[in-house]
């Protein structure tokens, strides 16, 4: 069953988004740190292997694969952090010219909104029939 969509749901959806877009930043900023941090315990961790001599090649080998994993993380995790502002900022905007049109078009969209209820359309629009109704002329058919 279609959810009714009215000028107050849409404004609701819109701040949930907003809200959404601002959770999921904090969640890349702190996954993002994260991966800073790993990267920098497995520079650290290579570094003092090399200090003590250690050769171990397969482990470095290890360490580096781990280590551009989480590189390779952090540049998602920022392109999904500029895509999620991109997001919030289109559905700002998108609210904005909502509330501006809704100030511009509220008795119309208000007016419009009852009709199906009513079955009829009012219109506080004058007719130019309705004007020029007293001046009319009417004839009789089959006069003679």
């Amino acid at each position: 069953m279609a959810a009714d969509i009215s000028y107050d749901s849409v404004l609701e959806e819109s701040d949930e988004l907003s809200i959404m877009c601002e959770d999921d930043q904090v969640v890349y900023n702190r996954l993002s740190e994260r991966c800073e941090r790993e990267v920098g315990r497995a520079d650290a961790l290579i570094a003092e292997l090399a200090e003590f001599g250690i050769k171990a090649e397969r482990i470095i080998g290890q360490i580096n694969a781990c280590t551009e994993q989480y590189r390779a993380m952090h540049n998602s995790l920022a392109g999904l952090a500029f895509d999620t502002r991109a997001q919030a900022e289109a559905v700002t905007k998108a609210k904005a010219l909502l509330e501006a049109g809704q100030g511009v078009y509220a008795d119309i969209a208000q007016d419009m909104e009852e009709v199906a209820d009513r079955e009829f359309y009012l219109s506080d629009q004058v007719d130019t029939e309705d004007l020029a109704a007293d001046t009319e002329t009417y004839e009789t058919r089959g006069v003679a």
